[in-house]
């Protein structure tokens, strides 16, 4: 054989093995786990965000997800950082940082896989603190749906301003249209009968993933009360009501949440509640300026909490006013300061509200606000809030269905 031959051979022999590597590169897949049981009860289904770094992020990477071997590979919808987006599955691309981060939940299985087609070696870098890698987030939750009868539970709809409309079903409205997630923490047996569970399934029906449905209890029981149904009923009672009330629940047929009524608390209802729920939320009146970051898990327990009181006591200033919740700009900057001050460090707001304490027509009045006269308090502070693309906003169960991923997750990858 000549020696031009030979170099010949060898440099085809070269071309193919570079070929090999840079298709097994390009093509990445990834395997994400978690734990069956812990599947089987909560599914997590909320979406979390995974991090990879990349060498250099081509405009068209694709990247693919599928629920096991030998399944079609689904394409993720790309997003961007100009778009208003949360709690969805899709892929966006930051260039510059070489940083591809992929939102997805669990479906099917235990498992997700996760593919990068056409972008060179990737590694995993972890999962996002916050979903989409956001800057801060705001998490609320609003008390006490079917447990009064002057909040109207099932009335039928007037609007979100009339006071003969459902407290409770107008508060929807407000968040709704500031694109706010609420965790509704429901009572199960007191006012609204097969009413309110109609006005709560209508909601859930509108298939927007506005609202989570959340235990508060069957009663609104404290401390000796609870020996009258018992803290089974009460508890685990209540979310046998829900999940036999109401379908179409986002992110799957899960109550994920128990906020503790009257914020109270003892063995009796951790026991209760060990391993049934993801997260068991506290309440006071206060702020609670440090209430701003993830509570620990629990181990003894197996639930995150007792945590999530309100960052700022929301019901306190808005009950300063008559008629309570009627706009004055010092509460509007007080409450927007509140929020600043965690938005700026990064931190997780909780916030909360009892609609069941304020009339329609002025807690929810979209009036400009003239101190004492119109306008209120709290759309003023939403309108600060809400709409910032830095911004998770999110339902408390499903943050820390989040959570719980993050921290349990194992992701294993190997290149094809």
């Amino acid at each position: 054989m000549t020696k031009c031959k030979v170099c010949t051979i060898a440099a085809a022999m070269l071309m193919l093995l570079s070929a090999s590597v840079s298709v097994r590169a390009a093509d990445a897949t990834w395997t994400v786990t978690i734990d069956r049981a812990m599947w089987n009860k909560f599914g997590f289904q909320y979406p979390v965000t995974y991090m990879f770094r990349l060498a250099d992020v081509p405009a068209d990477l694709r990247v693919e997800r599928r629920d096991a071997d030998g399944a079609a590979w689904t394409p993720l919808t790309r997003k961007t950082p100009a778009d208003f987006f949360g709690g969805v599955e899709c892929v966006r691309l930051d260039r510059e940082k070489h940083t591809v981060y992929v939102s997805a939940g669990f479906r099917t299985t235990n498992t997700i896989q996760l593919r990068l087609a056409g972008g060179g070696a990737a590694k995993f870098v972890g999962v996002a603190k916050y979903y989409d890698n956001r800057r801060a987030t705001y998490t609320l939750s609003n008390d006490n749906w079917g447990c009064n009868p002057w909040a109207k539970p099932g009335a039928a709809w007037h609007g979100p301003t009339s006071d003969e409309s459902d407290r409770y079903q107008a508060s929807l409205s407000i968040c709704r249209s500031f694109h706010l997630p609420v965790s509704m923490a429901i009572n199960s047996r007191m006012a609204g009968g097969e009413a309110v569970w109609k006005n709560m399934q209508e909601e859930l029906d509108r298939g927007d993933y506005s609202w989570e449905p959340a235990v508060h209890g069957q009663t609104h029981a404290k401390d000796k009360e609870y020996l009258i149904l018992g803290y089974q009923a009460e508890i685990l009672g209540c979310r046998a009501d829900i999940l036999g009330h109401l379908h179409n629940i986002p992110y799957g047929q899960y109550v994920f949440e128990h906020i503790l009524t009257f914020g109270y608390m003892d063995d009796d209802i951790f026991k209760i509640g060990a391993g049934e729920f993801l997260f068991v939320r506290g309440f006071n009146w206060l702020d609670n300026p440090m209430s701003n970051r993830f509570v620990p898990w629990n181990k003894r327990y197996r639930f995150y909490g007792v945590g999530g009181l309100n960052t700022k006591g929301y019901d306190a200033l808005l009950e300063r006013r008559e008629p309570k919740a009627r706009f004055y700009a010092a509460d509007v900057a007080e409450l927007n300061a509140g929020f600043d001050a965690v938005y700026r460090a990064g931190g997780i707001f909780y916030a909360l509200w009892h609609p069941d304490r304020f009339l329609n027509s002025v807690i929810y009045d979209p009036s400009p606000g003239v101190d004492g006269v119109r306008g209120s308090t709290l759309v003023q502070h939403l309108a600060h809030v809400a709409n910032r693309k830095d911004v998770w906003y999110v339902a408390n169960g499903w943050l820390y269905s989040y959570r719980y991923v993050a921290e349990n997750a194992v992701v294993s990858g190997q290149a094809n």
